[in-house]
Parts: C-alpha cells; sequence; structure tokens
C-alpha cells in the first residue's frame, strides 16, 4: 500500500533559528488523502541531537529514550485515527536549546543542529501488528535548527477598521489598534542591539507605549520619524544601543490608526481590504559581532467588519446556544445597504433573534438555517449587536442512514456558522464585504486512569505505592459521560502499558456500567483494546484490572496511557488521551562505616576501637521499594581481635544473627524496607605487637538484593549496581627520621657532616631496623667517622652505598625511642651548566624494617638535597671608536679609518672565590693588533701566532670585577658591508680548594664591527631647491650643463650603479670631465662603470650632463634630468637627484 496515502508537513524545517537557551516552536499538520482507506493508531516520533530537547507538546509524550549518540527520541503513541481525506490533524511541539551540551561545552552562537529526525507512522488495520495484512504506512523529515543570540517579533490583529484621523496635526483618531512587539535574548551574554520598526505608509503611530518584562526600562523612548522612499512615506521606530540582559523576555505594546489616505492621509485611497506590513529589525551594535533578527506581520485595512461569536464552543444536544455577530464601520464613510447573511448548519434549530431577520429559510439545498438581515444605514464609527437564540438537535434534519432514517447528532459533531456581510459606501458607493464563523462541537466522554494499589508477588498489599519488578499493580479505567446526553459514536478505550509490565493477554477485568460488546484484544504496541460500539447518553464505564511489573524502566519508559477514541457523524475519528506514571523505583541504599576509640591516626598496641555499620533504605523520594535477600559483609584484620561478645545488630529492617568466619562478619537480611535500617557495632583490640606505620582498611559492603522474596522454585529479579562499599582506616604512626647537616659553604672539595634522627612512635615495635645511606655517584665519597647516639660504629661501604649496622628489636611501646646517627663524607665532584653559581647533589637515606618477626622489610625514603657552589666568571665586552668618541656594546658601524679601543670587564658573580683564570679573545684577520693598554686584576698578553689576547687571573674573590683594554685597528683594505666580530671565551678556572675541578666555557657577548655601504648624491649648491632637487633654466638654443656631485660615504671600498632616467633630449655624460656616452633621447641609461668602481671610503666623483636645448621648443616645456646612484653592496643604498631644466 502506497506511503504516500500519509502526507506531513512542518511550517518551517531547515536552519530554524532558535535563541541559545530558549525554546522554538513548530507545527506539524498530517493528513490521509487516500479516498477509501481508513488509517489507524497514527503516532510520531522526534528525535533532538545533543544539545536540544521537547520542551512542550500539544500531548504529552509517550515515552522518552536516551541514545548511545547522546540524542534523544520522544515517542507518542497512538495519537489518533485518520479518515479518508479527513482534514489535516494539527499538532505542536515547542523545543529547546540548552546552553552546553552534555559533555559540559558551551553551545556556541550560529551552531546548526542537523539530524533533528520528525516521523509519523499510522497502521491499515485498527489493532495494527496483532491484524492480518497490516502495513505501517510511514513518513519522514530532517529539520535543522540554527542558534541565534535574540529575536524580536511583531503581531497585531488580522483586521483594523481604519480611523486615524483626518489629519496628523490632529488628534482626532477613533479606531486606535495595537502591535504587540517580543524580544528574546539568550541565556549566555549580553547583547547590545539597534532596533528598528517599520510600519507601512498608511499606518499612523499614536505613542501610548508600554514595556514588561526584563528590560521594560530600556525601551521607553524610542525615536519616532518619517522616512520617505519611492513616494511612500514610512514611519520608523528606532531604539539605539539597547544592552539586552542575559534570557531577558521583554514585550512592548504602542498603538497605531489606519488612516483613509497614503501619505499621511493626502495621497492616494486605501482601499477597504488592503493589506498594510509592519516589521521589526534587530541587529547587533557591537562592531565585532554580526548578529540579526527580522520578523513582519500585516493586516487588512478595513472600513466595515464582522465578527461571530457564541456563548459556549462545547455543546450537548437539547442544548440553547446563543449565537451572535457585530459589524463595526470606520471613521471615513457611512455605509448604507448593508447586507447580513447568516446561516446555522444543520442539527442547529433556529429559534429567534434580538433583531428580526428579513427572511428565515431552513435550506435544503444549503442543509441549514439561512438568515438574511437588511440595514438601511450604518454611521461612521457606528456598530450593531445582533443575538440569535438556537438549540442544538438530538436528530439531524438533512442526513439519513440507509434506511432514509434521521442520523443522531453524536458526540464530537462539529457545527460551524458562516456569516457575511456587504454594504456601499457613502457616496462613492464602492461594494465593501467582510465574513467571519464560529464553531461548536458535541462534547465527548471523559477517561481517567488510576493507579489503586500495589501487591507482592504473593498478593500481598503493599504499604508503599512504588512498585518493583515481580509486584501487581492494580488499576482502574474510567469513562465518564454520565452528563452527555449524545450518543457516543464506535467507543473504543485502548489501554497501552509501558514494556515494563506484562504479560497483557490473559489479565482479568472487572467492569461496571456500560460494558464492552467483546473481550478485549492486544493492540500494537503493547496494549489492550475495548470496543463499546455506541454508547447512548448519560452513560459511564470502569474497568479494573491488575497487571504483573517484570522490568525496571526509567520515569519516562513507564508512562501508561489510557485513550479513548471513536466517530463523529462525518466518519472523523476524534480522540482524547490520559496518562499515569508506572512508578516503578529500586531500594535507595546507603551504607556507612564509622569507628570511635582513641585516636584512629595514631593507634597504640592494646587499644580498644569500636566499628559502626550502617545500611539504611530511603523514603524520601517516593520511588524507593523493598530490599529482599541480601547480605552485609564487613572485613577483619590480623592487627586487632575482635570482642565476640561485643557484636550487635539493631534497626527497623528483618534481619538474620550476625556470622563471624575468619576475616568476614557478616549479616543476612531479610527485607530492609524503604525508611527502615540495621546497624551492626562491635568491639576490637589492638595488636599487642603492633608496627610502625601500619595502615588498616576494613571494608563493609552488600550484595544486591531482590525485589521480591527470593523463592529458589521462581523467576526472582535481582537489582544490579546497588551493591555498596564503606571503608575506614585507623593507622599507627610511621617511623619519622629527619636529615640535616652542618652548616657551610660547600664546594668540590668540601668535607660534609650528616645528621640522621630516628624516632619510633610511642606504642609500637620495629624489627630488624637498619639505615641505608646512598650518596650521590661520583658526586661524593665517605670519610667518616660515623656515630650512633655518640658511639663509634663502622658502617659497611660499597661504592657510594652506605649500610649502618642492624638494630635486631625497637621496643617503643612504652614510650617513643629515638637514635641519631652523625656520619662525615666528601663532595669529589658537581656538574655545572654554563653561567650557573650553584647546582644540586641529592643524598637519599632510607630505613628498612620489620613489621613482623622475620617478615618482609617495609622501607621509608627520603631525599636531602645539597647546594653546591662553583666559581663562575661573567664577561663584558665594549669598544669605544677613537675617531669619533663613539661608545659600542653590541653592534658598531666603522670604516677603514677607525681607531677601535676595546674593554673587557669580567666578574666572579659566585659566592666562592675563583683561582688560576684564564681568558682568550681571538683577533680576526680583519684587525690589526695594536696595543694591550690597561689591565686591573689580571695580565694580559698578545699571541702573535695564534693572533689573541691571553688574559690570566691569579685568583678574584666573590664578587670583585677586572678589566682589560686593547687597542685594533681595521684594515686599510676592507669592502663595505665586511663585518668582524670578537668575542672572549673562559678557557679556565678553578675554585680555591679542588686544583683538579676544572671549570670553562662562559663566553662574553659578541661585538660586531660592520663596515656600512653609503651614498651621498647632492645637486649643485648653485641651483639647489633642497638635497634631492635643482633648477635650472636654460634658454632655448642654449647649452645646459648640470653637474651632480657624488660621493662613498661607507665604511670600506665599494661598487656603484649609475642611472639616468630617460630624457625628451639627447646629452652627453662625463665623470669628473671624462667624457662617458652620449645618450641618445627617450633613452634609460644605467652601467657599471669602472670609474664608479672599486672607490675608497670617502672618494668623491663629479656626474656631469651636457644638453643642447632646441631652439624651437614651445614655452612651458621642462626636462627632467633624475640621476641615481646605487651602491652594490646590501643593503644596496641609494640616492636620487632631479635637475629640472624648464622653459
Amino acid at each position: 500500500m502506497p506511503s504516500s496515502m500519509l502526507t506531513m508537513s512542518v511550517d518551517k524545517t531547515q536552519n530554524v533559528p532558535i535563541i541559545v537557551g530558549n525554546t522554538s516552536a513548530f507545527n506539524i499538520s498530517i493528513k490521509n488523502i487516500s479516498t477509501t482507506q481508513r488509517l489507524y493508531n497514527l503516532g510520531l516520533a522526534l528525535t533532538l541531537p545533543d544539545g536540544m530537547v521537547l520542551s512542550t507538546a500539544t500531548f504529552n509524550q509517550t515515552s522518552t529514550t536516551s541514545n548511545l549518540d547522546n540524542s534523544t527520541t520522544y515517542l507518542w503513541v497512538n495519537l489518533k485515527d485518520l479518515a479518508p481525506m479527513e482534514l489535516s490533524f494539527k499538532f505542536s511541539i515547542t523545543v529547546k536549546c540548552n546552553t552546553k551540551f552534555k559533555n559540559g561545552t558551551t553551545i556556541p552562537f550560529g551552531y546548526t543542529f542537523s539530524d533533528i529526525n520528525l516521523g509519523c507512522q499510522a497502521d491499515t488495520m485498527p489493532r495494527g501488528i496483532y491484524d492480518i495484512n497490516n502495513e505501517v504506512i510511514k513518513q519522514s523529515l530532517l529539520m535543522t535548527y540554527t542558534t541565534i543570540r535574540f529575536s524580536g517579533t511583531i503581531t497585531t490583529a488580522e483586521k483594523v477598521l481604519k480611523g486615524a484621523g483626518t489629519s496628523a496635526s490632529l488628534n482626532d483618531y477613533t479606531q486606535v489598534a495595537t502591535a504587540t512587539c517580543k524580544f528574546t535574548n539568550n541565556s549566555l551574554s549580553y547583547s547590545l542591539v539597534n532596533i528598528t520598526i517599520i510600519l507601512d505608509d498608511g499606518i499612523r503611530y499614536l505613542g501610548n507605549l508600554s514595556a514588561s518584562g526584563t528590560d521594560a526600562s530600556k525601551l521607553t523612548s524610542p525615536t519616532a520619524r518619517i522616512i520617505s522612499k519611492n513616494g511612500k512615506l514610512y514611519t520608523e521606530l528606532y531604539f539605539g544601543n539597547i544592552n539586552l540582559s542575559i534570557n531577558s523576555s521583554t514585550t512592548l505594546i504602542f498603538s497605531y490608526a489606519v488612516w483613509n489616505q497614503y501619505n499621511n492621509n493626502t495621497g492616494g485611497f486605501i482601499a477597504h481590504g488592503t493589506v498594510l506590513n509592519m516589521s521589526i529589525n534587530m541587529a547587533s551594535a557591537d562592531p565585532l559581532i554580526i548578529s540579526s533578527s527580522y520578523s513582519s506581520t500585516s493586516f487588512s485595512a478595513m472600513d466595515l467588519i464582522i465578527t461571530s461569536s457564541l456563548n459556549k464552543p462545547i455543546v450537548d444536544v437539547q442544548n440553547n446556544v446563543n449565537y451572535a455577530y457585530v459589524y463595526k464601520v470606520g471613521q471615513y464613510y457611512n455605509i448604507e445597504n448593508i447586507l447580513v447573511h447568516y446561516f446555522l448548519p444543520d442539527g442547529i434549530y433556529y429559534i429567534s433573534s434580538s433583531v428580526t431577520p428579513t427572511s428565515v429559510v431552513d435550506s435544503h439545498t444549503l442543509q441549514g438555517y439561512y438568515l438574511t438581515y437588511n440595514f438601511p444605514l450604518a454611521t461612521q464609527n457606528s456598530s450593531k449587536s445582533v443575538t440569535i437564540v438556537t438549540k442544538v438537535d438530538s436528530y439531524y434534519r438533512y442526513k439519513f442512514n440507509s434506511q432514509t432514517m434521521n442520523l443522531p447528532v453524536v458526540a464530537s459533531d462539529t457545527f460551524l456558522a458562516d456569516a457575511d456581510i456587504t454594504g456601499a459606501l457613502i457616496p462613492i458607493l464602492n461594494q465593501v464585504s467582510d465574513s467571519s464563523n464560529v464553531r461548536c462541537s458535541i462534547g465527548i466522554g471523559e477517561i481517567t486512569k488510576s493507579f489503586i494499589k500495589g501487591y507482592y508477588k504473593d498478593g500481598t498489599q503493599k504499604r508503599i505505592s512504588s512498585l518493583a519488578p515481580g509486584d501487581i499493580a492494580e488499576y482502574k479505567l474510567t469513562y465518564n459521560a454520565s452528563s452527555l446526553k449524545a450518543i457516543q459514536k464506535e467507543v473504543y478505550i485502548d489501554d497501552f502499558f509501558p514494556l515494563s509490565a506484562g504479560p497483557i493477554d490473559n489479565l482479568s477485568y472487572e467492569y461496571s456500567g456500560v460494558e464492552p460488546l467483546s473481550s478485549p484484544k492486544l493492540i500494537s504496541p503493547h496494549g489492550v483494546d475495548f470496543y463499546y460500539g455506541d454508547i447512548s447518553g448519560l452513560s459511564s464505564s470502569t474497568i479494573n484490572f491488575k497487571v504483573p511489573v517484570t522490568l525496571l524502566g526509567s520515569s519516562s519508559e513507564n508512562e501508561n496511557l489510557m485513550k479513548l477514541k471513536g466517530l463523529n457523524t462525518y466518519g472523523y475519528a476524534y480522540s482524547s488521551r490520559a496518562q499515569v506514571n508506572f512508578n516503578i523505583g529500586t531500594p535507595n541504599l546507603t551504607l556507612t562505616k564509622s569507628i570511635a576509640g582513641t585516636n584512629k591516626n595514631a593507634i597504640k598496641a592494646n587499644e580498644i576501637y569500636t566499628y559502626t555499620i550502617t545500611i539504611s533504605n530511603s523514603n524520601n523520594l517516593g520511588t524507593e521499594t523493598d530490599a529482599f535477600d541480601f547480605t552485609l559483609n564487613d572485613t577483619l584484620s590480623n592487627w586487632f581481635n575482635i570482642d565476640l561478645n561485643s557484636i550487635k545488630v539493631s534497626g527497623s529492617g528483618s534481619y538474620n544473627a550476625p556470622i563471624v568466619q575468619g576475616t568476614n562478619i557478616s549479616v543476612y537480611i531479610n527485607n530492609l524496607s524503604p525508611g527502615s535500617y540495621i546497624t551492626l557495632t562491635y568491639k576490637v583490640t589492638i595488636s599487642s605487637v603492633l608496627a610502625s606505620g601500619v595502615s588498616i582498611t576494613t571494608t563493609a559492603t552488600n550484595t544486591n538484593p531482590y525485589s521480591q522474596v527470593y523463592n529458589p522454585l521462581s523467576t526472582n529479579f535481582q537489582y544490579s549496581g546497588l551493591n555498596k562499599s564503606a571503608s575506614v582506616t585507623v593507622a599507627s604512626l610511621p617511623i619519622k627520621f629527619t636529615i640535616t647537616n652542618y652548616n657551610d659553604t660547600f664546594m668540590v672539595g668540601s668535607p660534609i657532616t650528616y645528621v640522621v634522627t630516628v624516632t619510633v612512635p610511642q606504642g609500637t615495635i620495629a624489627y630488624g631496623f637498619y639505615l641505608k645511606t646512598t650518596l650521590p655517584t661520583d658526586g661524593q665519597i665517605y670519610l667518616g667517622p660515623s656515630y650512633k647516639n655518640g658511639a663509634n660504629i663502622a658502617p659497611v661501604v660499597s661504592s657510594n652505598v652506605i649500610t649502618f649496622p642492624i638494630e635486631s628489636t625497637l621496643d617503643a611501646r612504652l614510650e617513643a625511642l629515638t637514635i641519631t646517627y652523625i656520619f662525615t663524607c666528601k663532595i669529589i665532584n658537581a656538574n655545572k651548566s654554563l653561567n650557573d653559581i650553584t647546582s644540586l647533589q641529592i643524598t637519599t637515606l632510607q630505613c628498612w624494617y620489620q613489621k613482623i618477626h622475620e617478615g618482609s622489610f617495609t622501607i621509608l625514603s627520603k631525599s636531602f638535597a645539597i647546594i653546591i657552589n662553583h666559581p663562575n666568571l661573567v664577561m663584558n665586552l665594549s669598544a669605544t671608536d677613537k675617531t669619533t668618541s663613539t661608545v659600542y656594546n653590541e653592534t658598531a658601524n666603522i670604516n677603514t679609518n677607525a681607531i677601535m679601543q676595546f674593554k673587557l670587564i669580567f666578574q666572579n658573580n659566585s659566592a666562592i672565590s675563583l683561582v688560576n683564570g684564564t681568558i682568550e679573545i681571538p683577533i680576526s684577520n680583519n684587525f690589526l693588533f695594536s696595543s694591550i693598554d690597561a689591565s686591573v686584576l689580571c695580565n694580559a698578553t698578545y699571541n702573535s701566532s695564534s693572533k689573541k689576547i691571553v688574559i690570566t687571573i691569579s685568583a678574584l674573590a666573590s664578587a670583585l670585577s677586572g678589566y682589560v683594554t686593547f687597542t685594533l685597528l681595521p684594515k686599510a683594505d676592507l669592502k663595505a658591508g665586511t663585518t668582524i666580530n670578537t668575542q672572549a671565551t673562559a678557557v679556565s678556572y678553578y675554585n680555591n680548594i679542588s686544583p683538579t675541578k676544572l671549570y670553562s666555557g662562559e663566553k662574553s657577548n659578541v661585538l660586531s664591527c660592520i663596515l656600512p655601504p653609503g651614498v651621498s648624491l647632492n645637486p649643485n649648491p648653485l641651483y639647489a631647491l633642497d638635497q634631492s632637487t635643482s633648477f635650472i633654466v636654460t634658454p632655448p638654443g642654449g647649452i645646459a650643463e648640470i653637474l651632480t656631485y657624488f660621493k662613498n660615504t661607507g665604511g670600506g671600498y665599494d661598487d656603484f650603479t649609475l642611472t639616468i632616467q630617460k630624457v625628451a633630449i639627447s646629452y652627453t655624460l662625463y665623470i669628473d670631465d671624462i667624457k662617458i656616452a652620449d645618450i641618445f633621447k627617450n633613452t634609460l641609461y644605467s652601467a657599471d662603470l669602472p670609474l664608479m668602481s672599486s672607490l675608497a671610503p670617502g672618494t668623491s666623483k663629479i656626474i656631469k650632463i651636457v644638453a643642447v636645448i632646441p631652439s624651437s621648443q614651445a614655452l612651458g616645456v621642462r626636462y627632467d634630468f633624475t640621476v641615481t646612484v646605487k651602491s652594490k653592496t646590501s643593503p644596496y643604498p641609494e640616492k636620487t637627484v632631479l635637475n629640472i631644466d624648464p622653459y
């Protein structure tokens, strides 16, 4: 059977905006478009991704399921049946966007939620899978939502009477309407926004603004102005820089009226029924945030409006029903020849009218009463109200069964009354019209489902309302139509059980009142169906039954749905629902364990302590159930002895006597009902040979209970995850030991004396105690002697490990016992990093002892850090160019004529003395050594073969500094761009007590002497306008002689490129009056000339250009001679001179 017979549409599906922390609603429309096939048991399924949840829906969901991908699926079971071509079934769902995903991360703005799956399905047979040949018809679609920061909406009435007055300067308006704006912000952050409301031409803004909600105080004073666009006058209301609060919701209401003409009632006429628009735009006022929201609404501008109403929408047969209609006239026209038609459908009997109709026709063709009213004139701003008195018939007048008998009016029948109105505007006589309708329907029976009581598996009534697997639940279904006179047609009552209940195929039912016509039948999913057929008025029915509980289920999985369904006269199905939760719970067990005694953190031999273990089942959640047949266990320890006479069990639960077996004590619990508890207490005596550092942890546990009294001959449900544990730890104090040394400034070669103090705490014993020390490998050696409590002892030394003699037993049960060890070692080496003045050495101590005689050893370790001092040289190199008196510390720009005097300052920045130090300074081949100028706290010599300055330091105390000055000359033939680096290095030095520990490697800063390239190029000073431009006037036919002066201002020899840009006349080029070339007009000249190569620093050249100015040259012509000289050494400096010869 084709799935196309079932259609589903949604009013919005893709990139639907939703505010973070807020909600968004969508409307579903489902229709059976088959002309013959009825569909049954319509169901809906919605799967929302992580970050979104269901907020509300037309009906509560039947079940909620969490999926492995963190999505959630919501199901609505058996919503209704769908007749062929029945009016679309409407269903609304509101979803919410959380602020965080389930992993705790914040949901960002602009995030798109995809994989939102909406599906519906229906059966082709009434009982679903239980009917042979049933088919399931399905439809589905995918939706996406996009998170936004804020939103604004605007709404108003669908139809508005015109009546804004006669002029914008007058307040003679008579028909005032209101528009409502709602502003909503997200739950994460403030939003700075600009709000613009636009009203169409033809709408007059009246003000009367009122605001309510979170940010009401910020939205009281808009800037209102008229905007002219494309010949129309729009009204703009503007709120600038509004800071919306977090999670804010604000409502703004303002008044308006509608003109009769555009352009403030001065332009073209606004015809009756013209649609006018309003819009609202919100945009972020923060330039770093791009976000906006847009909403619009519209209404019809009317000269005449008719509305319909009735006194009650739900009616019954033989009820009197008062219909009413009101017509209203706008401000601008009187209306004549008003004609009103009012149609009362079949099933409604006309009695009277407050205004006598012109005619009353019970029309066989229209199948109902057709009332006509004539009103000759209605004046401006007037209104007229008419009441029509009717009665609901028990039978239709124009609907018959196959035996031509009148059909009865039955439950859920609907009656639609229509009104229409026409009239002529005075004086223009244009016809205007309007229409409206109103609906009432016959009521339906009410249904309720009630939980009566629960029973244990053996049939005993429970005193608690929560159920457990194995229990039996008693429910009552009630159908009440005792006050409804109308017949109820084709009535079914369906009851759907959660999967946690069952079996449901052989239940016993007790009926009272109207009974079903047949035994209940199974209906999918997991339900039973009671068929009543047609039920006469003023009837009721109850069904009592009991159903077993088989499984646990979450709250959302234990919804028990009762559904009423029936048919009306037109064959359309109606339904109503009642849900009750299967309150299937679990025991809520809590297990605690505590201890009381002198000091659980410092227990001593022969002390007495009391343990208390309590297991309880709470009763404050409303979901707790009994816990049957499980065991409470507690562990014991060999470090204490239990007093069997002290064991006691108390409490309100049911239990057996405690059993002690080995290192375990247990209590079998028969039942722990909600609100009950069991407490086990006992005393222990700590062992008389308690060792130091003993930690005793004992743990109480319980097994998982059963939901019913355990029966080995039956199926039993045992809970999972209810096995609790609680632990308590007591401990004796550990052996304490400390390590110190005789204070000194240690360096390589120093002796070091260690002092180790060991304390065995009171109330404990240590067996086989001895001390072991591990010295830093290749860093320290044992010197001796060694002492224990002042007496000389001889430890065993193996490499860097010192082992002291064993103590057989240290008995501190009466008082604490302290031992002091003293021994001496020597520091023979230590590693030093460059520029460091200290380093660390780690000595490790271990206390070895046995907690029981001849048992395994327990090891206590402690590390002791020793600071080793090292001498260190800090060096700083600077230089002074004696020709300029410029001092340099890093980079010196010099030339070949410089005289560089260097100064090296060295300092011992350590805490100890430095001796026998050597510093070397290699001299570059680009320097010539001149002299050693001075030396302080050192001797300095120059080694011409190695080209090094060697500095020797005999001794340098802590914090002292010395220095050396020396002079170097750059070679005269150096090229520009040459860099000469100089750096000092510490080759060797020592501390003042170890002649074998060599230190080296420290370096000074690098001082770089650079010979930079340089260019100077200047115009002829006789004609110079500035340093880059000259201006010379040569008459036509005259000879122009243009001079440009060049100089190598770099630090060394250099090569240069000469470039002359194109000139409109020919010329001859000279350098130092030596002809170089004749250059044709409009020719770019560029050359690397020998005369411009290998130029020494300070070399100058005169570049001369000779040109004949044409005698026929027109007035106002100029010639530009642009000369550029560029160094060929990086960074390639250049200079350009513009020589202008105008006429």
